[in-house]
């Protein structure tokens, strides 16, 4: 749900400005939001105020990228606060030591990647000049060539240019790379360049202090940096390490009390100002109401507070908005945060998110051996989260943190769990393995009596052949079954008609609510045409029967009409002709809940081929045969897992946020985030 808010007006002498700041910055509840007003000054600050908020900025600047050169963590137990006289000195005692290391490094670092990237053609370079390199009538100008052609252009280039008065050497580099080193009088140097670049060919320059030096030199000197270099490095390191296990705890400390001034000067930017006194004004949840008070409550006599009741039928996108939602929705809020949250007045999906991704992805895997995976890799993570490791994903690029890594593991937890539900009443375990050991068998009468659907003769014969009629229990939910499958494909279609009309039902509710009459009677005509069409569908069969529809005893026909009318009447009133294009296109969005059908069933037939090609494998070959199989399974098995993991989570996002939000306008109608004025440190 979306935290009711309340706006708040504060209102004080501008000599306890600061100190009001900071009380309100502790108490970390006000959202603070720009003030301007006749006769008052706003924006930066001007005076000594700007000049104390440069000082603290410039410090806060260098605690920064000293902590970032040094690659420091916040310790455990930071040391105390140190005196602010202090502050400058114990910054500077770090900073100049870690400057310098980090020149170190990036000195090491440079030559180390110009060593490893030009090592073996300033190897084979040298042996191509033997003992030129050292002349002091004659130049070598170094180049690569990868064609023979481009030696045979560069040849004829200089010939044309230079005539006789010119020398070429060449050594290979691996397979593919030439190093070609020409020797000129140094006098013919800057026409021998030209030459080569009419070929299209350039000299090779090394970057730095290598640019100049002769290339046996260069060998040498590479030599020298690939071993000791990286022995440097870890001495470096080491260095830094030891300097930011000295100070971290000090710096940290100063830098989040830099961090917080600087805040304090920014929100007092926000107020309004007058010589004698200032304004502000923000909003606070209601809940937290009686901490903004206690904050205040010490400057009663210089600082006044008023409260108001926040208009969420004007302009509401200006309320910040803050989720609040129960310790299990509450770890499915961020699968929203690709977005801006939903505008205040309106509601929060997290809720829908929490219930239903992980319910349709367990419809979809429907296995228990897949759902004890996703089980155990959920229950890893918490474990993880629950001693406080961060988890570096590389493929991603990311690192979770502990409560990150918390709220993942909670969902990949729910989705195992709805998976191996599933997978009980579809009876598969990595496919059909627990099929073919009989742990779960077809009862073609239970199907009957529970879905009213009878099969085949071809059906009950395979059944019998591959001996899945005997077994412990039952399967209720015979997916893979082709007499089943227009079942599952009606419980797909019945699931998007509640969706897709709830979700219309919602944006008819929230706009009357505002009194956005224009979209009300959109949300009420496309309820209407959608009610139509499904009962067009119904009546007629899909299309079978068209002439039920003119049965007007059949109180369905008359929804119909009624359903038609309402549309019309909608489509009138909105002034949307589009309506007839979108009422259409709505009905797509519920044919598109069969996604759940059709990517379920074809993952449950490749799961069943995988464990059949490693089935029939183990009772070809004796002995051994079985534990090929198990293998050739596993790997088929993994290979398809990789292959659809992608698609089984994005069809259930896919129908929450496309299918069932676009209709309602949480995409359209955006809000602002809470971010209440707190410390750094709480952040």
């Amino acid at each position: 749900m979306i935290n009711p808010m309340q706006q708040v007006v504060v209102a004080g002498r501008q000599s306890d400005s600061r100190a009001i700041m900071q009380a309100l910055q502790q108490a970390g509840v006000l959202h603070i939001v720009p003030l301007e007003a006749q006769g008052f000054q706003s924006g930066p600050l001007a005076g000594a105020a700007a000049d104390q908020r440069r000082d603290a900025e410039r410090l806060l600047a260098r605690s920064e990228s000293t902590l970032g050169e040094l690659e420091a963590l916040r310790p455990d137990r930071a040391a105390a606060l140190p005196d602010e006289s202090q502050w400058s000195a114990l910054v500077e005692a770090a900073a100049k030591p870690a400057s310098a290391l980090m020149e170190r490094e990036t000195e090491l670092r440079t030559e180390l990647d110009t060593a490893r990237t030009y090592g073996d053609t300033v190897t084979a370079l040298s042996r191509a000049a033997g003992t030129l390199d050292r002349s002091t009538r004659v130049t070598l100008i170094p180049l690569t060539v990868e064609k023979s052609e481009e030696l045979a252009a560069a040849q004829d280039a200089l010939k044309g240019e230079l005539g006789d008065r010119f020398a070429i050497g060449t050594e290979r580099i691996g397979q593919q790379s030439t190093a070609v080193v020409v020797a000129v009088l140094r006098a013919d140097r800057d026409r021998a360049r030209a030459a080569l670049g009419k070929a299209r060919l350039g000299e090779l320059r090394l970057p730095g202090r290598f640019e100049r030096l002769p290339l046996s030199e260069i060998a040498t000197a590479f030599g020298t940096i690939s071993k000791n270099n990286p022995q440097e490095l870890e001495r470096v390191r080491a260095e830094k390490s030891a300097l930011a296990s000295q100070h971290a705890a000090t710096l940290f400390p100063i830098r989040d009390a830099l961090a917080d001034r600087v805040g304090i000067d920014d929100a007092r930017a926000q107020t309004a100002r007058g010589k004698y006194g200032f304004v502000l004004q923000g909003f606070v949840p209601t809940d937290r109401v009686p901490a903004l008070q206690g904050a205040l409550e010490p400057y009663k006599a210089s600082a006044m507070m008023e409260l108001h009741p926040v208009n969420e039928h004007g302009d509401s996108g200006a309320i910040p908005v803050q989720l609040k939602n129960g310790g299990y929705t509450e770890n499915f809020e961020f699968m929203l945060n690709i977005s801006d949250p939903p505008k205040y007045g309106t509601f929060d999906p997290s809720w829908v998110v929490a219930w239903f991704f992980p319910l349709f992805f367990g419809f979809i895997v429907a296995d228990i051996g897949f759902g004890l995976l996703y089980l155990a890799v959920a229950l890893w993570g918490l474990a993880r989260a629950a001693r406080g490791v961060s988890l570096p994903v590389g493929l991603l690029g990311i690192t979770l943190d502990p409560a990150t890594l918390k709220r993942v593991g909670v969902v990949l937890r729910t989705m195992g769990l709805w998976s191996i539900l599933w997978g009980v009443l579809t009876g598969e375990f990595f496919g059909n393995v627990f099929e073919k050991l009989h742990v779960f068998f077809y009862n073609p009468d239970l199907i009957r009596n529970l879905w009213g659907v009878n099969l085949s003769p071809t059906t009950l014969n395979t059944i019998v052949e591959e001996g899945h009629n005997k077994g412990l229990f039952p399967i209720l939910f015979p997916r893979v079954l082709s007499d089943f499958s227009n079942t599952i494909m009606l419980i797909c279609i019945a699931v998007g008609v509640i969706f897709v009309l709830w979700s219309w039902a919602l944006k008819a509710q929230l706009t009357w609510k505002h009194k956005h009459m224009h979209h009300f009677w959109e949300a009420v005509g496309m309820l209407g045409g959608l009610v139509g069409l499904i009962m067009v569908a119904y009546v007629s069969r899909a299309g079978q029967d068209f002439g039920a529809l003119s049965n007007f005893g059949n109180p369905l026909v008359l929804l119909m009409l009624v359903g038609f009318v309402i549309f019309v009447i909608g489509l009138i009133a909105s002034k949307t002709p589009l309506m007839l294009i979108e009422v259409l296109s709505n009905g797509g969005n519920i044919i598109s809940f069969t996604r759940l059908f059709a990517v379920g069933v074809a993952a449950a037939i490749l799961a069943n081929l995988a464990t059949d090609v490693g089935w029939s494998l183990g009772k070809v070959l004796p002995i051994i045969g079985p534990l090929l199989g198990i293998v050739l399974g596993i790997i088929v098995h993994s290979f398809l897992f990789v292959l659809t993991i992608l698609g089984h989570i994005m069809q259930p996002i896919r129908l929450v946020w496309v299918e069932y939000l676009n209709p309602t306008g949480f995409y359209q109608e955006t809000g602002t985030r809470y971010a209440p004025f707190a410390p750094v440190a709480r952040k």
